[in-house]
């Protein structure tokens, strides 16, 4: 099925919506007469009603419709008769696709045809995909009281938290979760933000930093219509990265007039005072409109000394970091004939941030700790041709260029000796892409239709890491690694039963097909397939099955990583193999990246049932169950290096009695040369063993669980409606380094995913006040790093967030929204973990949270 681009937002802005959710109704082709009884009230809750009860698709946008009112509707009629007695004497216009009602504002004489778009999960215009997608509205976002991308990030059950994001703190048994730049990555699964594909518009951005995850704070709230998740692998649509899932950060197309935000906020037990300043605004004419978004945004650090739980630490250490950011989205559309139009998306943000981190409990950071000042400055522009050549055909050829640069000064303290240190990671993208879509052929149950695709890529990152010590500075790395691919696709949906032609207990059913091809020149070539079914056996139930390859190619920092050569004593390594290694024998390891790293793949199978009960108008139900099997994951063979000469696990890892020629190549290899920890100096003769512990293809990970999610609306009076929303993930997952490793636990222990998430929310809401409450569940985890295992709670949240908007006019009074929100209400704390060092911050940062109590008011105004 067709859907113009605008009727598709209606759709998501305009059909019955939870806070965080949507509902897009059935469409029928029945034009049989139904009986109305609807009494006079606004516009939307008429429409909407129209929908549900006569099983049709109305389509229409929030803004076309707000602040009109209908007629009352009673009596024997069509649906498309109500809905012309609806919209009366107003300036909408009714217009049909491919069954569906849309209705919009009354075009000019020489307005284009609407540009047409798709749903995240799959490239076939109106089509329902494969794969279950969490939609989640800006505004249903706005009224649980979040502010920024940042925090939407953290309100996902599929996501992990731990990772590339704020509140991360980092340092001793977290460190490899410290945040370089205070971005905000996203990481469904707890896979990592490299196997998450993030997209605007469906388009990729450059990357952030090192990790190959894309930066989504960058966007302001105020640009966002909506965001749709998909939690499946998608590689067969979208390419590498797309193992965990992919988030599609959808932007307003145009906007028609303006609106100031404000907002300031803080922790009720001190810190994190922040100042958020956003305005939108745009212009919408013939055939055309654009929106333009500005926000800045500003908040202080939570030290140590804020929370009774840290205050045994250096009081200049910091829990959250101090930032500032600016960041700006333009986006536009002209057409240019009626067959083919003119889109824009660009982006660019600068953020500066400080952390400091005590390396002792008494001295000062100036004597024994270090100042991080990272800056990061992004931009990406993606200019697109649309082209319609009839035949229900369109055709896109679109272009993206961007760069995400990361400079990160920092201070480091030993003994009062100061060492600076700056690394910047800039990366760099551009990509080409051509597609095209539209049927093939018509059967019963619908066209069957053809997206075709492919095209160029190109991403490059540019390292410069060096210290200075004394006046001497050293370059441990300057250069620029480039990687390129060529990609095409395809995929097939063929409706076998549809509206025209359903049966008994097969309402509809529509099978899918697709296919991806990705050479990566040096590295790899991929070919994933995908294989979906939608079955409805009564328009209440529908069910979902797909079943697919996923692959994400090493990252230019794993490829790319410095490798190094140390010598230590053999007599560290414990125990020793039989007979034991002579008295002054040494050890050469290997750490750090590898050139022949491949891709890591993966097999995704995913089962969900959507139930939509008519006896129970705006109940929706969904269930997910899904399976990840992740192979040729990239990691370090080696868990414990210390028993590795006799641990047959890594005996593929460990070479006895090298040559010097073999050994003098391994040393050729490490730009800083050996580093010689061995206290005697090297003697080739004297090496007993190699141990490699750089990255490879080894690790497998095994991902299962159950997601819920349950929607439910009702409008209560003409001016009153409370919806309640609620979704929930259970996560099973387990990792082993090696093949002929054990699997070992990686959800549930401390630092890694929680076996069960879950949030709730419900809200009421009329034409003056909104009220909305949100409840957030983490389960607790396991500490199993020593013998005695401990139990580390859960975390619960409880969120309050309530507006007040004036009446629509033209005085200094109207057009207002105020807005109070209180997050973690009851002010839950994290949970004291064991430390092995009493400087390290002594809670589980990656699960909860140090914010605590968070107050915030905003004001926002429309012209």
């Amino acid at each position: 099925m067709t859907i113009s681009k605008k009727a598709l937002c209606g759709a998501l802005l305009g059909a019955m919506a939870t806070p965080a959710g949507m509902v897009i109704l059935p469409a029928s082709a029945q034009e049989a007469a139904v009986t109305f009884e609807l009494p006079a009230q606004d516009l939307a809750t008429t429409l909407r009603t129209l929908a549900r009860q006569a099983g049709r698709e109305i389509l229409f946008a929030d803004e076309d419709v707000r602040g009109l009112r209908a007629p009352a509707v009673r009596g024997s009629l069509t649906v498309e008769q109500a809905v012309r007695l609806a919209i009366g004497g107003s300036d909408l216009i009714i217009e049909e696709h491919a069954g569906a009602l849309v209705v919009r504002v009354r075009p000019q004489a020489d307005e284009a045809g609407a540009t047409e778009i798709t749903v995240t999960g799959t490239r076939i215009r109106g089509a329902t995909g494969p794969s279950p997608v969490i939609v989640m509205m800006r505004r249903g976002l706005e009224e649980q009281g979040l502010p920024d991308m940042a925090s939407v990030s953290r309100i996902i059950p599929q996501n992990f938290t731990g990772g590339q994001n704020p509140g991360v703190v980092g340092g001793g048994e977290q460190s490899g979760y410290n945040n370089v730049n205070n971005s905000t990555t996203l990481n469904l699964r707890g896979l990592g933000s490299d196997a998450t594909l993030t997209l605007i518009n469906g388009h990729r951005l450059p990357y952030d930093a090192v990790n190959q995850g894309v930066d989504i704070s960058i966007i302001p709230l105020a640009a966002l219509d909506r965001i749709e998740v998909i939690t499946d692998g998608a590689s067969a649509l979208y390419g590498s990265d797309a193992v965990g899932g992919v988030a599609n950060l959808i932007l307003r197309r145009d906007y028609d007039g303006l609106q100031a935000n404000a907002r300031v906020g803080a922790s009720t037990e001190g810190g994190n005072v922040q100042q958020q300043y956003s305005g939108v605004g745009g212009k919408r004419w013939t055939g055309g409109g654009f929106m333009a978004a500005l926000d800045y945004s500003k908040a202080t650090p939570i030290y140590a000394d804020d929370r009774p739980y840290t205050r045994q630490l250096n009081a200049a250490q910091m829990l959250t970091t101090g930032s500032r950011q600016v960041s700006g989205v333009l986006t536009g559309h002209q057409d240019l004939a009626s067959w083919a139009s003119f889109e824009l998306d660009a982006q660019l943000a600068d953020r500066r941030a400080r952390k400091t981190n005590a390396f002792s409990l008494t001295a000062p950071v100036t004597f024994y700790g270090q100042d991080s000042l990272p800056v990061v400055r992004s931009y990406a522009v993606t200019p697109s041709l649309h082209f319609r050549p009839g035949g229900g055909w369109e055709a896109t050829l679109e272009m993206t260029d961007g760069e995400s640069s990361t400079v990160s000064n920092a201070r480091r303290y030993t003994n009062g000796n100061l060492v600076v240190g700056r690394s910047a990671y800039d990366n760099h993208l551009t990509n080409f892409e051509a597609s095209a879509e539209g049927p093939l052929a018509h059967l019963p149950g619908g066209d069957v239709r053809l997206a075709l695709g492919g095209g160029y890529r190109r991403f490059q990152l540019d390292f410069d890491v060096r210290t200075t010590n004394r006046g001497v500075t050293t370059v441990t790395r300057d250069a620029v690694e480039r990687r390129q691919s060529l990609f095409g696709y395809g995929e097939l949906s063929v409706p076998l039963v549809g509206a025209a032609n359903r049966m008994p207990f097969i309402d509809a059913l529509r099978l899918s097909a697709a296919v991806r091809y990705e050479s990566y020149k040096g590295i790899d070539a991929v070919a994933t397939p995908k294989l979906g079914l939608v079955y409805a056996p009564h328009p209440d139930i529908t069910l979902k099955y797909s079943w697919g390859r996923s692959f994400k190619i090493p990252t230019l920092q794993q490829v790319n990583q410095v490798r190094e050569i140390v010598l230590f004593p053999a007599y560290l390594f414990a125990p020793q193999p039989t007979p034991p290694l002579p008295a002054g024998a040494t050890v050469l390891l290997i750490g750090g990246g590898n050139p022949d790293l491949h891709a890591e793949r993966a097999t995704s199978s995913t089962l969900s049932v959507e139930l939509k009960p008519r006896f129970l108008d705006g109940l929706r139900i969904e269930a997910s169950w899904y399976d990840i099997d992740y192979r040729d994951r990239i990691a370090s063979p080696i868990s414990d290096l210390l028993s590795a000469l006799t641990n047959p696990a890594a005996a593929n890892f460990v070479q006895f009695s090298p040559s010097a020629s073999q050994l003098q190549a391994l040393i050729a290899e490490a730009p800083l040369g050996l580093s010689n920890q061995s206290g005697q100096p090297y003697d080739p003769a004297q090496v007993a063993a190699v141990v490699d512990s750089s990255l490879h293809n080894t690790a497998r990970e095994r991902i299962r669980g159950v997601d819920l999610a349950v929607e439910y609306g009702v409008r209560t009076s003409a001016d009153s409606r409370i919806t309640i929303a609620g979704a929930a993930t259970y996560l099973d997952a387990k990792r082993r380094s090696a093949a002929n490793l054990p699997y070992e636990g990686r959800s549930g222990l401390i630092f890694t995913p929680p076996k069960f998430r879950a949030r709730g929310s419900a809200s009421w809401e009329t034409s003056a006040v909104q009220l909305s409450v949100s409840l957030n569940y983490l389960d607790g985890t396991v500490d199993n790093r020593l013998p005695a295992t401990k139990r580390i709670g859960a975390f619960t949240t409880l969120d309050l967030s309530g507006s007040y908007r004036t009446g629509e006019g033209h005085g200094l009074l109207s057009n207002l929204e105020l807005r109070l929100s209180l997050q973690n209400l009851l002010n839950e704390t994290p949970d004291v973990i064991r430390m092995s060092d009493p400087t390290y911050v002594p809670f589980d940062s990656t699960n909860q949270s140090a914010i605590g109590r968070f107050v915030s008011f905003s004001v926002s105004k429309q012209w």
